[in-house]
């Protein structure tokens, strides 16, 4: 199959779904405004508690950074009275400068950890988000399919319905002669349509038995006029019918 025919296969399988556009799309709009009516409530009540969460979490890693800055200056001040003691001893300067070394070594450790928490919070932050939009978006793209495929069920009534109800308007008394799918809904209705036309159909057929059988006579006997020709005017106007 070709690349054209493809798509116009596909186009005609989703005019098949739009049987009455008009219906379906304003049922999948109020459906996807009350969707959205809710996420915005739930995305409230998400937005609330994960920033409470994350406020929670950074004040966590303040408290670390601050706690690691003054831990640093304690060690400090520590190494500093024992040197105001031991003054003269080189071998504790020696150890004060690799004491000191140290200090500084787990200090920037500790920062680079804070650091990395303080990215990871806004990391998790952003894909928290991101994670809501595109489960949001999907929600919705689900929503409109699916509330298009359901109306689909009864689209698909209502338009035979529809044109039944115009070919007897018009004077067409010709029910449709298979009756609607199995998940369709309105079947009760279409089967009342349906039976409406089958009732007037055979109220036709009689009356149009008893008026042939009329004129059969009329011309057997010889009988002329212009009610005749009324009569076989009508005849042909319920025959057409049928």
């Amino acid at each position: 199959m070709s690349r054209v025919a493809q798509e116009d296969s596909k186009k005609r399988k989703w005019r098949n779904f739009l049987l009455e556009p008009r219906f379906q799309l304003k049922f999948t709009g109020y459906l996807m405004a009350v969707s959205l009516v809710l996420a915005a409530l739930l995305g409230t009540f998400l937005f609330r508690n994960t920033q409470a969460l994350l406020n929670m979490a950074g004040e966590a890693v303040e408290s670390r950074s601050h706690a690691a800055e003054a831990s640093r200056e304690l060690s400090n001040a520590t190494l500093s009275n024992e040197l105001l003691k031991r003054m003269g001893d080189p071998v504790f300067a020696a150890q004060l400068e690799s004491t000191s070394k140290e200090i500084d070594a787990r200090f920037e450790a500790e920062r680079s950890a804070v650091v990395s928490q303080r990215a990871e919070l806004v990391r998790r932050q952003r894909l928290t988000w991101l994670a809501f939009g595109g489960t949001l978006a999907g929600f919705m793209g689900l929503i409109a399919l699916v509330s298009i495929a359901l109306t689909h069920r009864v689209a698909g009534p209502l338009m035979r319905i529809r044109r039944m109800v115009n070919d007897v308007a018009s004077g067409q008394l010709r029910p449709p002669p298979y009756g609607l799918r199995e998940k369709d809904e309105l079947k009760d209705i279409f089967d009342a349509t349906r039976g409406m036309i089958h009732v007037l159909r055979k109220q036709q057929e009689d009356d149009l038995l008893v008026l042939s059988h009329a004129l059969e006579r009329a011309r057997q006997q010889g009988v002329e006029g212009e009610w005749v020709e009324d009569l076989k005017a009508m005849e042909a106007r319920i025959k057409g019918r049928l």
